[in-house]
Order: structure tokens, then sequence, then C-alpha cells
């Protein structure tokens, strides 16, 4: 997307510098990313960056109309409501695919948004080894909104544990070691202090959920659902947007001015 950028990654790049980017990667959880990693972050500039943001905005703006819950209501099986539910989703991710429109120009079509995160902490470890292992152009960067990796993590802490212990938090997930993301459930941990459980491992004591780690048992408070985006996998993607709400472009990747 950005030709001259795109060219001197390229020319620097060699084999030895992506095998020692992926053993470093990997040091941090041994084994535990069975997925492929890319060779190379997605270089965006900035008239494309602005569109992606432009859609996560207006995206954001109908989500947040007072009658929206009321307008979406028949959208969920009468069967699948979940008492308790918040008003609003603390967390969304969007996936987008790069299209041409009528005069050849790449904008952003929407494939999918999910109402949780999405490899939120994973990928803030793949963006600082990224930048550690190769050279990343000045005026690009993988987080939005202005955050750095210091503000992103504080951030993210406080909305996932909403002023509880991280000992009354879990990631809920089902049989989690089977997934092939667990490496965001590691990084989890790693970030906000939080343990990920399976969900057939919770138990109904009276009035409260409580499930056993570390050869005790402990009430829950808070159960964030499977963790997974928010910066962007592989690429930067410029800093700037109006509204406090931490988003993901993640099928995107990156960043350019």
């Amino acid at each position: 997307m950005v030709p001259s950028v795109r060219s001197a990654f390229n020319a620097a790049f060699t084999r030895e510098k992506y095998q020692a980017f992926l053993q470093d990667l990997d040091s941090a959880h041994p084994g535990e990313i069975e997925f492929r990693v890319a060779e190379t972050p997605v270089f965006v500039d900035k008239l494309f960056t602005q569109r992606i943001l432009q859609a996560c905005e207006d995206i954001v703006d109908v989500i947040l109309r007072p009658d929206f819950r009321a307008i979406t209501e028949a959208a969920i099986p009468a069967q699948d409501h979940i008492p308790g539910e918040t008003e609003r989703s603390e967390f969304i991710a969007f996936d987008f695919g790069v299209c041409e429109n009528e005069t050849g120009e790449l904008v952003p079509q929407l494939i999918e948004m999910q109402g949780f995160p999405t490899l939120f902490a994973y990928q803030a470890l793949h963006a600082a080894v990224t930048q550690k292992h190769f050279d990343i152009p000045a005026g690009f960067d993988s987080y939005l909104n202005g955050y750095t990796p210091d503000t992103y993590r504080e951030l993210l802490t406080s909305i996932i544990l909403d002023g509880h212990a991280p000992e009354e938090v879990i990631l809920l997930e089902i049989y989690p070691n089977e997934q092939k993301t667990r490496i965001d459930f590691r990084c989890t941990k790693d970030m906000v202090g939080i343990e990920t459980v399976c969900l057939t491992h919770l138990k109904a004591d009276g009035s409260r959920t409580t499930t056993a780690y570390q050869n005790c048992r402990t009430a829950l408070r808070r159960q964030q659902r499977t963790m997974r985006g928010c910066v962007n996998s592989g690429g930067y993607m410029k800093m700037a947007s109006s509204k406090p709400y931490i988003t993901s472009t993640a099928s995107i990747g990156a960043v350019g001015h």
C-alpha cells in the first residue's frame, strides 16, 4: 500500500531475521503459537487508515444510539437471551476486507464484527517483538487513539478487572488448552493477571459461581469472555480517533502517514 516502504522492508528482509523474530515471539510461551505468523506487517497509508477509522466510527455511532437495544432485540432468539447482560459490549473487534470501488480506489468493507476482544493481549506482544526485529519507519505505529503500550495495558486492565482483584476475575473459555488462540490466554495472564478457566470447571455454590485453581476455591466477581485482538496483528495502524473505545482492524494490519 505504500510502495516505498514496502520496497525498503523487502530489501532488508532476510530469512535469518524472520527466524529470529519467530524464536523471540515463541519464547514468551514456548509451543503455544500454532498458527502461521506472517513475515511482514502491512503498511497502510494515511488515506486508507482514515477510511478504516471512519468506518469504525460510523458503526459505533449506531451502536451508541439510545434505541439500539430496542431495534436489535429481535435479532437474538428468545431462548438465547442471557440474564445480567450489560447494556453494550465493552469491546468491539472489526474485521475488514480491502476492496476496490468503481473508480479503482481501495476501500474497507466490513466482513464481521465481534462483541468481545480478539487477541488483544497477544497482539501487544507481537507488536513489541516486531519493533525489536524489523525497522519500522517513523510515523507508523500499532496503537490506535494515541495509546502507547503502557497506557493500552492500563486501559485494558481497568476494563477487564473493573475494580476487582485479578483472582476474582477469569477469562472463560470452552476447553481453552485446545484452542489455537491459547497464546492470547497466556499473554492475557501476563498483562492483566487473570486465570483462564474452562467452562466445565465452574461450580455453582449457592448464589455464587466459583472456580478452583492453584488448589484453592475462589469466588468469581466477574467473567471476561474469550480474549483475542485490539492492535493490529502483523501490522501497524496510525493513531487517530475521537472516541475512547478500543477497536481492531485485525484483518488489515497497519499504518502509514
